[in-house]
């Protein structure tokens, strides 16, 4: 089958759209002080029409970071947003 260069990466591979939807990205930190727990760390919460994944970012040595994969909680998580706590 025939493909458009758009698609092609640059070994050759055709990228396929798996899911499509929306994120949250959210970091922590500390209830006393107002600071970052660890600077570089973040959650990201990837929504799409059929499931809802949750990614820790986690850094790690270098510029590099890690990423767990965990499954988001049935309950509804919510994040502070400046003057209120908002549902993801």
């Amino acid at each position: 089958m025939k493909y458009p260069k758009e698609v092609l990466t640059k070994n050759n591979e055709v990228r396929v759209l798996e899911e499509k939807g929306s994120y949250v990205k959210y970091t922590y930190i500390d209830p006393e002080t107002g600071k970052p727990i660890k600077v570089g760390k973040y959650s990201l919460i990837l929504k799409s029409e059929s499931s809802t994944r949750h990614l820790f970012v986690i850094p790690i040595k270098g510029n590099k970071s890690m990423i767990v994969k965990d499954e988001i909680d049935k309950e509804k998580r919510k994040v502070w947003d400046e003057n209120k706590a908002i549902d993801v």
